[in-house]
């Protein structure tokens, strides 16, 4: 019996992994992630969008998002 607990809870441990906006091509792909998951670390400004930057997102074409791209090869 305690080696199933160990081994359930092992499989719980490592198949959580965190995400990050540079994980997703687009917007849309991190919100669907956001809401399943309740991922708040993707939506650091707290609007409900997560990951603004991506493309798609409300704030594409600001310049913070332009250097953010540039530094994770999103386009």
């Amino acid at each position: 019996m305690q080696k199933i607990v160990m081994l359930m809870l092992f499989l719980l441990l490592t198949s959580v992994e965190a995400k990050y906006c540079k994980d997703f091509n687009t917007q849309s792909e991190a919100q669907k992630y956001f809401k399943t998951h309740n991922a708040k670390g993707l939506d650091r400004d707290k609007d409900g969008e997560a990951c603004e930057c991506l493309k798609g997102g409300s704030g594409y074409n600001k310049s913070g998002c332009k250097s953010w791209r540039k530094k994770n090869n999103k386009r």
